[in-house]
């Protein structure tokens, strides 16, 4: 709760000269430092950063040599986008604890900047440390097909499935990264495979249709239809493999979201169209999709395809 509301706990009010909307926080040993810490956490997740910031100020000022105070500082930082005192003190918990949490605590700040390739050293770093943390491989594959290095992402997947045998994110990242990467029959073996286990699964459905086609593969709605269902992948399935109408297709998928939305527009126009003003679907789902998104990084692939400059 906000110190501009209410006061409470005996060793919060010991902290503060009096209990008022900015409160001035007095640490006096390491006990008081830690309890304040943890409020400003409570702060943050709350959603009042600025207090947050406030109170990991103090303790930080008090002499602190704790990573975690300096880590939880680079967390509010980076949630207001300061993302050069997020950086200072991810730095400095680094400096303080060269854990592989920390590295991976950093290569998140770096990831939200779009400085990829300096976000995957630091998930190297942590890897090396701890190379069976699914977390790692799976946030370090995803941005290897951020940044276009599509080889090292399946690698990488092909370990997650290796870690996570139940999960089928690390064959959705293998399949998207193949596809991605031109290799497109290798992605049809995938996402079939996928499909064989769970004809129901929409993403896989629309993997496939995509690659199949790409890889100038024929396929028919009626190998799909029995197992649509309601979710936007289907309903993009479909139209890619049953309407030859730009018209019709901009009608059909006019309510999907605007990043999916010009991705699949363009693909649409490389397949039925031959690739005719598909560029500026592209570039208009780069605009729409996060930067560090896989649709953003599809849309980049498919400007350089097309022999497009992708936007900076």
């Amino acid at each position: 709760m906000k110190f501009g509301y209410v006061c409470t706990g005996a060793m919060l009010i010991a902290l503060l000269s009096a209990c008022a909307t900015e409160p001035t926080y007095r640490v006096a040993d390491i006990i008081q430092a830690r309890a304040l810490s943890n409020h400003g956490m409570d702060l943050f997740v709350a959603g009042d950063t600025t207090g947050a910031i406030k109170a990991l100020n103090a303790v930080i000022a008090y002499g602190s040599i704790n990573a975690d105070d300096y880590a939880r500082r680079a967390a509010v930082y980076g949630t207001q986008k300061n993302y050069d005192k997020a950086l200072a003190d991810a730095n400095r918990a680094i400096e303080l604890e060269p854990s592989w949490r920390r590295y991976l605590e950093r290569a998140v700040i770096y990831q939200r900047t779009g400085s990829y390739a300096a976000a995957i050293d630091d998930l190297d770093s942590a890897a090396n440390m701890q190379p069976n943390e699914a977390e790692l491989l799976r946030r370090r594959a995803y941005l290897k097909i951020v940044a276009a290095r599509f080889d090292g992402a399946i690698a990488d997947y092909e370990n997650l499935t290796r870690i996570l045998p139940r999960s089928d994110t690390g064959a959705v990242g293998r399949g998207a990264a193949l596809y991605l990467a031109g290799r497109w029959p290798e992605a049809v073996a995938q996402f079939g495979a996928m499909l064989e286990k769970r004809p129901d699964d929409g993403l896989a459905a629309l993997w496939l249709a995509k690659a199949r086609l790409r890889s100038q593969q024929f396929m028919s709605w009626d190998e799909l239809e029995p197992h649509a269902g309601p979710e936007p992948e289907w309903l993009m399935a479909r139209v890619l493999l049953t309407v030859d109408s730009n018209t019709e297709a901009s009608q059909q998928v006019a309510k999907v979201d605007a990043c999916e939305r010009a991705l699949f527009m363009g693909l649409w126009r490389v397949v039925h169209a031959k690739g005719d003003n598909a560029a500026s679907d592209f570039q208009a789902a780069q605009q729409a999709c996060p930067l560090d998104s896989i649709e953003a990084s599809e849309a980049r692939v498919e400007l350089a395809r097309l022999k497009v400059p992708a936007a900076p």
